[in-house]
């Protein structure tokens, strides 16, 4: 059995932010945190803590679109080519 990396464990150490992985997973145009937070049921400080880790090993990318940020899963990172997490 393999183990996860620890950066890639950040990814699914947490079921909401594997989650949000999935949402993001789904949505090829991305999504907002506004959007994040109405299906993910969390306050908006909880989603973007959750995209900063995300962030932080390269899971997602964002795109500022006005006064947003369109947020997509990078879908090359670490986490789902080599590690193979699932989305």
């Amino acid at each position: 059995e393999e183990e996860l990396c620890p950066d890639c464990f950040k990814v699914v150490g947490m079921k909401s932010r594997y989650t949000l992985v999935c949402l993001l997973g789904k949505e090829e145009k991305g999504m907002t945190v506004g959007a994040l937070t109405k299906k993910l049921g969390l306050k908006q400080p909880t989603v973007t803590h959750h995209l900063n880790v995300l962030r932080s090993v390269d899971a997602v990318e964002s795109v500022e679109s006005g006064r947003e940020r369109i947020y997509k899963l990078n879908r090359k990172a670490h986490c789902f080519s080599e590690c193979r997490i699932p989305f």
